[in-house]
């Protein structure tokens, strides 16, 4: 085998400068945990949760590397990894950061995305809004300042040590973002920087885009077997009712039955509380949803179900306590 001595030089030089530009700290993100300088991110340099770590870790190879820490990169397959619709209590978070994803959500084409128009996570509109305006225009939806907002990771997820707020040590996103999201320039961000304290918009009347009561398949933004499986009457409009899946609770399992009772006790709790200690809003951020077996036991049935149930009585009970305590 005959090497030639010019392409070897060449790819020589072309080594150099990526192993100069890797230790230069501007070229990929996340580059200040990138310890050995190899323009590879594992999860032992990883610094925050597991959680986080997935959320970054677009192909699922245990490591961070190539687009995931490309500057200005957003996942291109976003739309078959997102979380499907299940619940309609619930704040999805938004990761199709594409031209696709944008004119999904311009419904009147005319170039911004509005409150009005974002049906998903409150931290996910914040952190893409750079300018603060209550817009998102092309360029900021596309990431096209290069401004690093870490708008995919969830406030729960940042905060690592549970404290109810992320420090800058735990912050993964560009120093300016940071800044600007801290208001009141205390060095920390609390959940009501970047989420706000009051509840989300009620979710049917945001996807209802033209308002006329009922949701159709132009209007929906998961997948098409989520809204036949919601479409009781199959007559390819879901009512608020099917959108709520009142008409399927009798439906289920004893197991997902009994867990939706206890989820609702413990759900109306919860949101008595966070609105009277002024918390504010923390649906999501809830520790009950993440276990989702409290008052489990083996013989109500499959403990997945009640799981289920369970998260689904306690989001659907969490709004109505908070909006009762005030």
């Amino acid at each position: 085998m005959h090497l030639n001595p010019a392409a070897g030089l060449a790819a020589a030089l072309v080594f150099c400068s990526l192993s100069a530009s890797a230790q230069s700290g501007r070229t990929i993100r996340f580059q200040e945990m990138d310890t050995n300088h190899d323009g590879v991110i594992t999860r032992d340099e990883w610094r925050g949760s597991d959680q986080s770590f997935r959320v970054h870790d677009w192909n699922h190879d245990g490591v961070l590397s190539g687009d995931e820490v490309r500057i200005g990169a957003w996942r291109r397959d976003a739309s078959e990894d997102n979380t499907d619709f299940d619940s309609a209590n619930r704040e999805y978070e938004f990761d199709d950061w594409t031209e696709r994803g944008f004119r999904a959500l311009d419904h009147n084409g005319d170039g911004r995305i509005t409150r009005d128009e974002w049906h998903f996570d409150r931290a996910g509109f914040v952190r893409a809004d750079h300018n603060n305006d209550g817009v998102i225009t092309r360029a900021e939806f596309l990431g096209d300042d290069r401004e690093d907002d870490d708008r995919g990771d969830r406030f729960s997820y940042l905060d690592v040590n549970r404290d109810g707020r992320i420090s800058r040590d735990e912050w993964h996103g560009g120093r300016a973002r940071f800044e600007s999201l801290d208001t009141n320039r205390d060095g920390v961000l609390t959940r009501q920087e970047v989420e706000g304290s009051e509840p989300p918009s009620d979710l049917f009347s945001s996807v209802d885009v033209d308002h006329d009561g009922v949701i159709t398949r132009s209007e929906w933004h998961w997948s098409r077997q989520s809204f036949d499986q919601h479409d009781a009457n199959r007559d390819g409009r879901l009512s608020r009712e099917e959108f709520g899946g009142a008409s399927t609770l009798s439906t289920r399992s004893a197991a997902y039955r009994a867990g939706y009772e206890r989820g609702r006790v413990e759900g109306l709790e919860a949101g008595r509380e966070d609105r009277e200690t002024r918390h504010g809003w923390d649906l999501e951020g809830q520790r009950e949803l993440e276990s989702a077996d409290s008052g489990y036991t083996a013989p109500v049935g499959s403990r997945a179900e009640y799981q289920a149930g369970y998260r689904e009585g306690f989001r659907a009970a969490y709004r109505e306590g908070f909006e009762k305590g005030r």
